[in-house]
């Protein structure tokens, strides 16, 4: 059964606080599942039904940065 976890933020930097600790613990699988799940959806909303979705054609690379 999965943990439900739940948070009263009294303020923003508590609710930033809660999701950074949040997703540190799910965890890149998690975190790359999420993503997924919001990128179909967005398609969806965008009545787009074509299979994978793909990256335009501008997009030349992807550079990773730093942790802050």
């Amino acid at each position: 059964m999965a943990k439900i976890w739940e948070n009263k933020a009294r303020s923003f930097k508590e609710a930033e606080e809660f999701d950074d600790r949040f997703w540190r613990r799910a965890g890149a699988s998690a975190r790359f599942v999420a993503t997924w799940m919001m990128v179909m959806e967005w398609q969806k909303m965008r009545g787009k039904r074509s299979g994978q979705p793909r990256l335009k054609k501008s997009v030349g690379r992807i550079i990773r940065r730093p942790p802050s």
